[in-house]
């Protein structure tokens, strides 16, 4: 529940529904370090009785926001295991989390599991729409990927990363230090994802929020930002060139790209920001047995795939790289009380600044 303090929790939460070391810094975390081999996801067998239950039910119904190749493979692989269907509608999160919602208000129950990022997945969670769960699988992870409710828990962290071009930015152009956007070589090759503002919040308060607002908007208002909706979107308009350097946008994508042999890297100049997405069961889930099988396979199977993905788990065992950054890490439940006053701001803060 949120607490006491807020006046009018809900007000948060129906805009969200509505709302459709420098030198470490620096360095990109090692490839190596996203390997399978250094996430050691310990995997625990289904119980055959709840695998043999799942098969009788025969397929579940998925709503989630995740990158569709990646979500492809995800339930390609948990169908291949537990020759269980799973029904997939994707969308981007705002959407995911309305549609859940909206359906249980009506009587309509008729998602099984949701994915999607951890403020998302807390608004559900507030609307009454997630199940809690308490399971072996949780254990082994982090604590910005378990909340105390337990209604959700997190299968990655999205590290929020600078994406840039490898054929349009060289080396020695690369900022050291947020304040090195403002020069005038940047004007015209700025990029941001539109729907940020849980990453501008924390950023902000991490820089001093004073210093922070007035610093993206300094930055936006002398080189423009081309806002982009999806972070996918953005992350391949830096692979095309047409937007050389995405300011803030997660790591595993311009990773994935760069493992396919696209020019494009990225790096961290701190204040290092994450969070993690979350996946959880329907309270009113139509098929129990198969949502519960999913999740397990997901926080299990499903995260040494992801890993293979160029993913960052949240297994305490693939935390080391993270530790070298020192990220702070978004807290759902903090950016969603807050969140009309942050989008307000963010908005604010970019709108209209796509100059070149």
């Amino acid at each position: 529940m949120p607490p006491a303090t807020d006046p009018d929790p809900s007000a948060s939460r129906r805009s969200l529904l509505l709302a459709g070391a420098a030198a470490v810094g620096l360095a990109a975390l090692d490839a190596r370090a996203q390997t399978p081999a250094a996430t050691a996801v310990p995997l625990t067998p289904p119980d055959p009785r709840l695998v043999e239950q799942a098969r009788r039910e025969g397929s579940l119904t998925l709503y989630a926001s995740m990158v569709e190749k990646d979500l492809q493979q995800l339930v390609e692989a948990f169908t291949a295991r537990h020759k269980v269907e799973v029904k997939v509608w994707r969308s981007g999160k705002n959407k995911v989390l309305q549609r859940a919602v909206t359906e249980a208000q009506a009587g309509r129950y008729a998602v099984d599991v949701v994915h999607n990022p951890s403020p998302e997945m807390e608004a559900l969670h507030q609307e009454g729409g997630l199940q809690p769960l308490r399971l072996a699988q949780h254990d082994g992870l982090i604590a910005a990927a378990l909340p105390a409710h337990r209604a959700w828990a997190g299968l990655r962290v999205y590290l929020f990363a600078m994406a840039y071009n490898t054929d349009k930015v060289r080396p020695d152009e690369l900022p050291k230090r947020w304040e090195d956007l403002l020069d005038p070589r940047w004007k015209g090759r700025l990029g941001l994802e539109a729907k940020d503002q849980e990453w501008f919040a924390t950023w902000a308060q991490a820089m001093g929020e004073a210093r922070g607002v007035k610093l993206l908007r300094d930055i936006a208002a002398a080189n423009g930002l081309s806002v982009r909706s999806g972070h996918a979107l953005l992350n391949n308009m830096v692979a095309s060139g047409e937007v050389p350097l995405a300011v803030a946008t997660y790591s595993y994508l311009p990773e994935q790209a760069r493992r396919r042999g696209a020019p494009v890297n990225w790096l961290v100049v701190p204040p290092a920001i994450a969070y993690t997405d979350g996946i959880g069961i329907a309270r009113r889930a139509p098929h129990p047995a198969a949502a519960r099988l999913f999740y397990e396979f997901a926080l299990g199977e499903g995260q040494a795939l992801l890993a293979q993905l160029a993913q960052i788990t949240t297994q305490r065992s693939a935390e080391s790289p993270l530790k070298a950054l020192q990220p702070v890490f978004i807290d759902p439940a903090a950016v969603l009380r807050d969140s009309d006053r942050w989008a307000a701001l963010f908005e604010a803060t970019v709108a209209g600044r796509n100059g070149g």
